[in-house]
């Protein structure tokens, strides 16, 4: 279930090797094995946990497992809390892409100065440097101002 760009971390136990997956991912697994007993339990955790992302897979594989125990009228209100979860992630993204991190600023701004102040204009590694602070710097402005 690990694409390509998400790396395997891996914790030790004894002798033998437990792989660690997100909270989305081994959510999944659990409903589709847990009984009835259990599935109160997960409803409880979930509700109580922070999701950040896969809130739609949760709802399907959750609405699935409730039907195959005829929870038909009982959700526990797991699709409703999930569903909130995601409304307020989205919000938060949305108020970041307009804001600007002022301490990731600062640090590019100081990065900038730095090369300025030993300046080496000859040197290809330098001119490489400062094309990339300057970049970087465009994408803070560009995102502060929206675009």
């Amino acid at each position: 279930m690990y694409t390509t760009t998400e790396r395997r971390r891996e914790m030790q136990t004894g002798t033998e090797q437990v792989a660690t997956r997100p909270f989305h991912e081994t959510i999944l697994e659990a409903i589709r094995q847990a009984s009835s007993t259990e599935l109160k339990c997960l409803a409880t955790l979930i509700k109580a946990t922070k999701v950040p992302k896969g809130h739609d897979e949760i709802v399907a594989v959750w609405n699935e497992r409730r039907k195959a125990m005829c929870w038909d009228d009982e959700d526990l209100g797991v699709p409703a809390n999930l569903l909130e979860q995601k409304q307020a992630n989205a919000k938060k993204t949305e108020g970041e892409k307009k804001g600007i991190n002022l301490d990731d600023l600062q640090q590019e701004t100081e990065k900038l100065l730095s090369l300025l102040k030993d300046r080496q204009p000859g040197l290809m590694t330098w001119n490489e440097f400062m094309q990339e602070r300057l970049q970087n710097l465009h994408k803070l402005a560009a995102q502060a101002l929206g675009k």
